[in-house]
């Protein structure tokens, strides 16, 4: 059986601020069965999957090239730690990033070039968040007073990145293209 790369456009997250976010989750570590490497931080603007082409990848990161490269870099606020999945045991821990206008207007450019070429995305509603970690491990229930407290911090989004999966290797996420912001 023969696994399908996958790959997903993001925010990386600059080494300081994957530092101080495993800093401040290094309590937390016997509560989740799976953590994201540092060097793996980033806030997903849209899953590709599989394409059905290196062509239609290509054509996407032509376009964001063109249209996301006058775009102003700007900054992007990390306000708390939460999780996603049943309240008693989460299958996702995160670190929210707070909504901006230009973090969305990056994002409905992302969203709107990637459709235009064909790729069929996620419609939930957008919470930008960076996963810390994955699937709840601690026999008692989750509860909200195990999250740390909450970090206050931001970091300048300078760049958009084109991501490919590599299953099996630590980090996991390669970055194959960049979209430098002005």
């Amino acid at each position: 059986m023969t696994t399908q790369t996958h790959y997903f456009i993001g925010i990386p997250v600059p080494q300081n601020e994957a530092e101080m976010l495993t800093a401040k989750t290094e309590g937390m570590k016997k509560l989740f069965k799976s953590w994201v490497h540092p060097l793996d931080y980033h806030l997903t603007l849209a899953f590709l999957g599989h394409p059905d082409s290196a062509d239609q990848l290509q054509a996407v990161m032509k376009e964001l090239h063109t249209a996301l490269g006058e775009f102003p870099s700007f900054h992007l606020s990390i306000s708390g730690f939460g999780t996603f999945g049943r309240k008693q045991a989460p299958q996702i821990f995160w670190a929210g990033a707070e909504k901006s206008e230009p973090l969305e207007k990056v994002r409905e450019t992302v969203y709107s070039v990637c459709r235009k070429h064909g790729f069929a995305l996620d419609e939930r509603p957008f919470a930008p968040h960076i996963t810390i970690a994955r699937k709840w491990a601690a026999d008692e229930d989750f509860q909200e007073g195990m999250l740390p407290g909450h970090p206050v911090s931001a970091f300048q989004v300078s760049k958009i990145n084109l991501f490919q999966t590599k299953l099996g290797e630590v980090p996991k996420y390669h970055t194959i293209d960049t979209v430098l912001l002005r």
